[in-house]
């Protein structure tokens, strides 16, 4: 009797393997469709494109996209636009803000503003909320990381949370 049980067992091990070969064979050179978008996940994103282009607005671009793309739906920047102070091959993420600045020479100068990406500790601290330590994590910040591609990211400095940017959102510029 136990050598049948043996011979039982290995009956149903090759069963399983036949047909777990059949399934593999069935499959072999079907094309299965893309992976469907998450919940939460989109296949287009929206982007606020301002500053100095031809329409400024919000548009609908593929995820994926990046911020030379949001420039280019908003008909691209105006002769006045200062696209190099921005990194260009940025990935773009839904609800987005992409600001193009102008020239020093357009509408910085006399607006009141404080460019983020330029000002010395001494201008940083005319802002409300940063003093001297803050002044110098901006500028650390930038330093290590590169310029701000957009006001919101001064939130990544470790010492500026939401409420300090709410303070000062309206008086910067990048």
């Amino acid at each position: 009797m136990e050598l049948k049980t043996k011979e039982l067992a290995y009956l149903i091990v090759l069963a399983v393997l036949i047909a777990s070969l059949g399934v593999c064979s069935s499959l072999k050179g079907r094309v299965f469709p893309e992976k469907a978008p998450l919940a939460g996940e989109t296949a287009e994103l929206a982007v606020h494109v301002a500053g100095a282009v031809k329409n400024p607005g919000v548009y609908l671009l593929p995820a994926g996209s990046r911020i030379q793309d949001a420039i280019g739906a908003a008909g691209g920047p105006l002769p006045e636009g200062d696209i190099h102070r921005l990194n260009l091959a940025d990935i773009l993420t839904d609800g987005k803000k992409v600001y193009v600045p102008w020239t020093l020479d357009h509408s910085e100068e006399g607006s009141g503003l404080v460019n983020i990406n330029t000002a010395d500790a001494r201008e940083l601290e005319t802002l409300p909320g940063i003093g001297p330590a803050r002044a110098q994590k901006i500028i650390e910040y930038r330093e290590l990381r590169g310029p701000f591609s957009s006001i919101e990211e001064v939130m990544n400095v470790s010492t500026i949370g939401p409420k300090i940017f709410e303070g000062i959102q309206e008086l910067i510029t990048f």
